[in-house]
């Protein structure tokens, strides 16, 4: 950590609260406690700046409906001058170019994260930001990494991978689920599956829910918690009651209780068919020393080694999460043994700690270049 008290200026156009918005408001957080100033620029009923305020971060408000709009960035550069900010850290596409533009003309350093594996268009504008409106790029994995440097053809030198980080006092071994499973009658059930996720339609719920009635069959007591709320919430609530598996579904909507929720599952499972990293919610769960199941998409494979931390799965495969899940409900010490392996993997390389510190590299080298 540098001895400067540095200022930080996030900036995030997205109003919604997934793992991307939790991950910048938990750095937030965690570098004000190292005695950075952290502040936030972002949309008006974002999620993000909800809870920042709550934590009590400063927060900006900005209108970042367009990419270049003029009384936006003038009021980006008016933030960055006022507040003598030595570090600008974007996120999403609309705050990545005004934000990048206002860093140029104030001479300001610009760190640009990309969280998700969604392909970046291989036109000169749409890779503009990144090889012109920012010093150093930082990606939630060496997949995402790769993909900008083989199919964007940026130079790797100014890419670094830095996966999000687990809170391990949180999500520990000792954390126990004994509430949520009384809460949800779960004490007589076995074995008991979870994904927790923002329900999008490519987090791949509905591939999980075909798979139910198959492993009902096996284990008629088994239970599956989908954690999470979001937009496919009618669509799966619907494909539930057709595949008349209610009993033995059970859809929480959004939980503050994560570590709770987790500590109470026997089997985890991400069903994602694209756009993932190297996720949060996997190394979670590992954390806490539970079996994991995970589709072979994005960046999950860099966690988990099929056979090894845990179970991979083609995606759009409900044979295939059938099978893993009988699998690993029938072998319980095969299932332990891959846990254990997984949680040492994450308490060696993905710890929350080492991702604070290895960002704080990252400002440190953009202020040394800068100078």
């Amino acid at each position: 950590m540098t001895n400067k008290k540095l200022t930080i200026l996030h900036t995030e156009a997205s109003k919604g609260w997934g793992g991307q918005e939790i991950r910048i408001f938990q750095e937030s957080v965690r570098f004000t406690e190292f005695g950075y100033r952290v502040l936030i620029a972002c949309q008006e009923g974002s999620k993000i700046a909800e809870n920042a305020r709550m934590a009590g971060l400063s927060v900006y408000i900005i209108r970042m409906e367009y990419p270049t709009a003029p009384l936006v960035l003038n009021r980006l550069l008016k933030i960055i001058k006022a507040e003598k900010v030595d570090i600008i850290h974007t996120h999403s596409s609309k705050d990545s170019w005004l934000a990048g533009i206002a860093g140029r003309i104030s001479r300001t350093p610009v760190v640009r994260s990309r969280h998700l594996t969604t392909p970046v268009k291989q036109s000169y504008l749409a890779t503009f930001v990144y090889r012109h409106l920012c010093d150093i790029i930082i990606t939630s994995g060496t997949y995402i990494k790769d993909a900008l440097v083989t199919r964007n053809k940026l130079v790797p030198e100014k890419i670094v991978s830095i996966p999000a980080g687990v809170d391990t006092e949180k999500f520990g071994i000792n954390t126990k689920g004994d509430k949520i499973r009384a809460e949800f009658g779960l004490n007589d059930s076995y074995p008991v599956v979870g994904s927790v996720a923002i329900l999008r339609h490519w987090k791949g719920h509905r591939y999980l829910l075909d798979a139910v009635p198959k492993v009902i069959s096996v284990f008629p007591s088994a239970k599956f918690l989908i954690v999470g709320d979001g937009p496919q919430w009618n669509n799966l609530h619907q494909q539930i009651h057709d595949l008349g598996i209610k009993r033995h579904v059970i859809m929480t909507g959004f939980r503050n209780d994560v570590p709770e929720i987790t500590a109470a599952l026997d089997i985890f499972i991400l069903p994602s068919v694209a756009s993932e990293a190297t996720s949060q919610v996997i190394p979670q769960a590992l954390a806490m020393g539970k079996p994991v199941i995970a589709a072979n998409a994005g960046g999950l494979p860099e966690i988990i080694e099929d056979g090894i931390t845990g179970l991979l799965i083609p995606p759009k495969d409900s044979a295939a999460i059938t099978n893993a899940i009988v699998r690993m409900a029938k072998d319980r010490e095969e299932a332990r043994e891959m846990a254990v392996r997984g949680r040492d993997k994450i308490l060696k390389d993905y710890t929350f700690q080492k991702m604070i510190e290895r960002t704080a590299t990252v400002y440190n080298y953009v202020l040394e270049k800068k100078h």
